[in-house]
């Protein structure tokens, strides 16, 4: 969870971690979401924040959430594989610092 300011989380984002690639899920209301797969072959590369990506989808959360579910994994030979610039507004927006969740025990 990201926010840019004390008042909470403005935005969601998950990463499922391949050997040589991640999936991002960025939620950023509940009408707007994207995703995308990104190479991670570089230890200082933010997947939060790509320059290139080997595909990118965004729409409704929902059908976003569908499109990278059913996407192929890197092994598999239908994968995208070509890198292309990622599109301008993909990655978590703006100034942004983690927020962090504590559970407290009962």
């Amino acid at each position: 969870m990201f926010q840019s300011d004390n008042n909470g989380p403005d935005v969601v984002a998950g990463v499922f971690k391949w050997n040589e690639c991640a999936d991002v899920y960025v939620l950023q209301d509940c009408e707007h979401a994207h995703a995308y797969r990104l190479p991670t072959r570089a230890t200082e590369d933010d997947v939060f924040a790509p320059a290139k990506v080997l595909w990118w989808y965004g729409a409704c959360p929902v059908w976003t959430l569908r499109a990278l579910l059913t996407l192929p994994g890197p092994e598999d030979p239908e994968a995208p594989a070509d890198l292309e610039p990622a599109p301008p507004g993909a990655g978590v927006p703006g100034e942004r610092m983690p927020v962090r969740m504590r559970k407290r025990g009962h």
